[in-house]
């Protein structure tokens, strides 16, 4: 078994800002080409539908699939944006219920997620942990703030999920190292302290 510590605050931070920025942009490296996409989509079907002289026998129509391609855009936008949301959210869930149980920020720092008997979390736990973040941002973060109170250094959204982030406790040497000299110092030895061994003569 790992001997582990309970996180510190400030690594979780680090971690919570690392893991921020990289789940937004997979979130956007995924949603602004898909977006794009069917954006050009709808663009090309309301200019065919413009041009089709079965369905623009007067200029009235012509304003009616204009203010209707707008809404559409505006229900896109909506529809995108939460997608990006569902990804930040399965980018929390997938990582910390994985081998690793860690966020790429997580590992980098050498953090990583159990339940509270040290367990690996279940896709499910991990998933509501990250939905429970919600309240924990509420009124200026403060669920956050609650693991610096904590006697387990847990956030809000641990206790809901019944969750732990800790770090490897490595013991200290149970060797101490050898007395060294400072670098740059001239040593100078010390004659006095110096005995000298005589071997005696073996009997005869």
């Amino acid at each position: 078994m790992l001997p582990t510590r309970y996180a510190s605050f400030l690594k979780r931070f680090v971690a919570f800002i690392i893991d921020g920025i990289l789940a937004k942009l997979v979130a956007l490296v995924i949603v602004i080409p898909l977006g794009l996409l069917t954006a050009g989509t709808g663009i090309l079907t309301v200019v065919s539908l413009r041009n089709s002289d079965q369905f623009f026998c007067n200029g009235d129509f012509g304003e009616i699939f204009e203010a209707l391609a707008a809404s559409l855009s505006v229900v896109g936008i909506v529809f995108w944006i939460f997608i990006g949301v569902m990804i930040v959210w399965l980018y929390f869930a997938v990582f910390e219920s994985s081998p690793r149980q860690a966020t790429p920020g997580k590992m980098m720092l050498g953090m990583f997620v159990t339940d509270i008997h040290g367990q690996r979390l279940s896709f499910p736990r991990a998933l509501g942990r990250t939905l429970s973040k919600i309240l924990s941002k509420m009124f200026c973060f403060l669920g956050y703030i609650l693991a610096l109170l904590t006697e387990r250094s847990q956030g809000l959204h641990d206790l809901i999920a019944g969750t732990l982030v800790l770090e490897a406790a490595y013991a200290a040497p149970s060797v101490a190292p050898p007395l060294a000299t400072p670098p740059g110092t001239k040593v100078t030895p010390d004659l006095t302290s110096v005995s000298v061994h005589v071997e005696q003569p073996l009997p005869a």
